[in-house]
Order: C-alpha cells, then sequence, then structure tokens
C-alpha cells in the first residue's frame, strides 16, 4: 500500500513515483512540483506589506513629519536672523560668563570671570547705543506716578530694562513718560510679545555698562542690564 503522503502518479504513465523526484524513473516525464500555492501565499503576503509601507496614508506621516521639521527649523532661523550680530555676541558672552561663574571654585575665580565679561563686553559694543535689538517683552507695569516700566527678554537669563521705580530713577530717567511717541507705542503691547527696540546702556566701572543686581551673584548669574529705551516696536 502506498503512501498518499510520500507518492504520487505520474501524470504521463500513471505509476506510482515519489513526490521529491522531478522526472518520473519509468518514462522519464518531467514532473511539476507541489507547492506552488505556499509560494503564491508568500507572494501575496509580501504585496501586502509593500503596500502598507508605500500607503498613502503612511508616505502622509513621514511627509507631515518631515514638514514639521523643516518649519520648527525654518522658524528658529528665521527668529535668529533678525538679530544683530552685535545682540549675538552680546548675548553669548553674558551667557558663557554665567556658565563659567557657575562652575568656579572660589570668589577668586568668580571676581576674574566677572572682569573678562566686562572686557568681552567692551569689546563688542563699539557704543553704548544699539539699534534693532530683538528681545521678548517681561515686565510691562507703570509706577504709583503712571510712568512705564519695562524689561525685555534677550536671552533665558538676561534682561534689558527700565529702572522699577522713581527714586532709583532720578538720575537715569529711564522710566517711560506719559504722552510720549514711546508710551503710546507700548500701550498695545503685553508679556510675552516679541518686540524690536533701539535705546542706550548706561557706562559702568564694574560692568563696563551698568548691571542693577543687588549682589555680585545675581549680576553674574542673571544679569538685568539698565537701558534707556528710545524705541519699541512690535514683530509682526
Amino acid at each position: 500500500m502506498t503512501s498518499e503522503s510520500l507518492f504520487t502518479k505520474c501524470k504521463n504513465c500513471g505509476k506510482d513515483i515519489s513526490k521529491s523526484v522531478r522526472a518520473c524513473p519509468g518514462c522519464g516525464k518531467k514532473q511539476k512540483k507541489l507547492g506552488i500555492i505556499h509560494w503564491v501565499g508568500i507572494a501575496f503576503v509580501g504585496l501586502i506589506v509593500v503596500g502598507m509601507i508605500g500607503s498613502p496614508e503612511n508616505g502622509s506621516e513621514a511627509k507631515d513629519h518631515s514638514a514639521s521639521t523643516a518649519t520648527s527649523s525654518k522658524d528658529t532661523k528665521s527668529r535668529n536672523s533678525l538679530k544683530p550680530e552685535g545682540q549675538i555676541q552680546f548675548s553669548d558672552a553674558v551667557s558663557i560668563s554665567s556658565r563659567n561663574y557657575e562652575d568656579a571654585k572660589n570668589e577668586l575665580q568668580q571676581s576674574s570671570i566677572r572682569d573678562k565679561r566686562k572686557e568681552d563686553i567692551s569689546s563688542i559694543l563699539r557704543s553704548y547705543t544699539i539699534n534693532s535689538w530683538v528681545g521678548t517683552i517681561n515686565q510691562l507695569e507703570t509706577n504709583t506716578d503712571g510712568k512705564a516700566i519695562l524689561s525685555v527678554r534677550i536671552a533665558p537669563n538676561i534682561e534689558i530694562k527700565t529702572w522699577n521705580n522713581a527714586l532709583s530713577d532720578i538720575a537715569s530717567n529711564t522710566l517711560i513718560e506719559k504722552g510720549t511717541g514711546l508710551y503710546k507705542d507700548l500701550f498695545n503691547l503685553s508679556n510675552g510679545q516679541r518686540v524690536i527696540f533701539s535705546g542706550s546702556f548706561f557706562p559702568s566701572e564694574a560692568d563696563h555698562i551698568e548691571e542693577t543686581s543687588i549682589t555680585i551673584d545675581g549680576s553674574m548669574r542673571n544679569p538685568e542690564f539698565l537701558f534707556k529705551f528710545n524705541s519699541v516696536k512690535p514683530i509682526e
């Protein structure tokens, strides 16, 4: 008795032959290999996988991700392109000094770092007047006399600002008077708004430009530079 799992009949001569042979031992007729359905199935599954990978939905997601990355990079470059080279150099020098100050081992090193920052600022700022710097309004308020108090952040740890009280401002006159053109320009602005501004720093023996922090630690870690604003405009 022949085993149906191991033998089949030659379609030419009808003799029982092994399924594994490629030709009939009796008549020499080539035999078709079984299992074609198996290969068709593999091919079908392969086509499905390829179709899923190349589907419009997946392609759309990939394109959306690429577009989002490109847009983010473009926005960053666009924002940086608004900043004058002098502002970028100034922000970098002050930020580096802040990091070095935090890593200093003692007050001798900290004092040396502050002196180095003064030299860097002096070499970067050709004059105390700057034009078209870019920042974000961090404080926009009024004092008891209704004068405007303004602080603009140009880096995560760097503020450009007026005094916040009339007593400190007697000699500097940085507070913004009611009725002036600058006051009117500030009227419709708000905290968190990006602006382009111009004006002047004040000279200082300690830091080249006046810094308003009470402590040296504050001056180096989160400097707040005193500034006389001449113009402030929103960035559309």
